[in-house]
């Protein structure tokens, strides 16, 4: 069951969070609490406090991307290494060097680092839309005169450029969905209610793995700001 808490900012939606997982800890129930990565450190720091020494070991904190490590830890994927941006970027201009003979436009830019680093970027930030290469090559034979553009990348797209971030939270939602097919689960989310305090934006990857997180939990709830 999906619960969302809907609030401006500073309207006690984290409070409200923080006294629901307390209340189940107090009741002998364990909580997955998530927050974007960069409160993942003082999110600690806050359970402690709030749910003092006894309490507090009944709640894990995580990001998506922590989350995402810890399923690929227990259902395989997670020795697959996620590039660095100065490898995304290298692997970019490999890419272009295996497409010479079908990348007109970018392949004389192969050797720009500041190129390939800003294609690496572009591409992630495709991956996050929920684009793959596939379908943005079908998008660029209808735009016009980017459409040569358009087409180069969604074939450097299309050949891969690593394990991207992003890259990982799909393929944690993707073993998730096969555990749930086999009926079974993680160990560290049996019994679990989810509370998601985000901020920041729900990009596809992410949305994928919180739908499969309603699957396989009886409860998900999620603060989000509504202004």
């Amino acid at each position: 069951m999906l619960k969302l808490v809907l609030g401006g900012s500073g309207s006690g939606k984290t409070t409200l969070l923080y006294a629901r997982i307390k209340a189940r800890a107090e009741a002998g129930q364990r909580s997955i609490l998530l927050v974007p990565e960069q409160f993942t450190s003082s999110t600690e720091g806050r359970i402690y406090r709030e749910l003092g020494d006894a309490l507090s070991g009944m709640v894990d904190s995580y990001s998506f991307t922590s989350l995402a490590e810890h399923i690929l830890s227990a259902e395989g994927g997670a020795a697959v290494q996620t590039l660095s941006d100065a490898g995304r970027a290298v692997l970019v201009r490999r890419t272009l060097e295996e497409l010479q003979d079908t990348v007109q436009y970018y392949y004389r830019h192969r050797r720009s680092a500041a190129f390939c680093q800003m294609a690496a970027e572009t591409i992630d930030e495709l991956k996050s839309a929920g684009l793959s290469g596939q379908q943005l090559y079908r998008l660029a034979q209808g735009g016009g005169s980017g459409s040569g553009k358009l087409t180069e990348l969604a074939l450097i797209l299309q050949a891969g450029t690593g394990m991207d971030p992003s890259d990982r939270l799909e393929l944690a939602a993707d073993r998730l969905e096969a555990a749930l097919a086999r009926g079974s689960l993680p160990e560290f989310l049996q019994d679990r209610a989810v509370f998601i305090d985000e901020f920041d934006t729900f990009n596809a990857p992410k949305k994928r793995l919180l739908s499969a997180l309603l699957t396989a939990l009886p409860q998900v709830t999620v603060a989000l700001c509504d202004d």
